[in-house]
């Protein structure tokens, strides 16, 4: 009878042995294995100018000046995925006039025969970029991986010729602002995707 006594706190010793080696290999694998980083997004909005020599610089932080009714101003805007992870991006414009005394002025203007002019416009690369009128926003049509940059949203602004004398000495202010969201898990097309930050 002692005999079994013996046998049984020997194997329980062993089992409590062996319970505690592996509660501590278990633990070692969890701290050793169990290690997940997220991904991130970002992007950032990348506008340029053309020299006369065609060279591209930044476009510069204090604005163009001296812009006349009928001309062009070099602005090329594109979007540069600067995060970790594929993403879909959207772009919004808002275009305002502001005239002499930082008064509001309209953005367009009805003429005689009744045609209705945009003061400020631009041409959007219709293949890569896509309008939807609900949100007012411009879609890009293809994922841009980490690093990539989308195509050119538009490469110039263009001030109308019947721009009116009461727009002598306003400022034009275009503002680009960008969007994205993960392409992960996150629709098969930049339509699909879900999850834009809310404005």
């Amino acid at each position: 009878m002692k005999k079994k006594l013996a046998v049984i706190s020997v194997l329980a010793l062993c089992f409590a042995i062996a319970a505690g080696s592996t509660l501590a290999y278990f633990t070692d694998s969890k701290t050793a294995h169990n290690v997940i980083t997220s991904g991130g997004v970002g992007i950032t909005v990348v506008e340029k100018t053309e020299k006369p020599d065609g060279t591209e610089v930044e476009f510069p932080k204090e604005g163009i000046t001296g812009v006349m009714p009928g001309t062009a101003v070099s602005k090329i805007v594109s979007v540069k995925n600067t995060g970790e992870s594929e993403a879909w991006i959207r772009v919004k414009v808002d275009t305002s006039i502001k005239d002499a005394e930082n008064e509001p002025l309209s953005s367009s203007i009805t003429l005689s025969d009744g045609t209705s002019v945009n003061l400020v416009s631009f041409t959007v690369d219709n293949e890569k970029w896509t309008y939807n009128e609900k949100d007012g926003c411009y879609y890009y049509t293809d994922p841009v991986a980490a690093g990539d940059s989308t195509a050119v949203l538009f490469s110039e602004v263009n001030f109308a010729p019947e721009m009116p004398n009461a727009y002598q000495n306003s400022t034009t202010i275009i503002n680009v602002s960008a969007q994205a969201v993960q392409t992960a898990n996150n629709g098969k097309t930049v339509k699909d995707a879900a999850g834009w930050p809310e404005e």
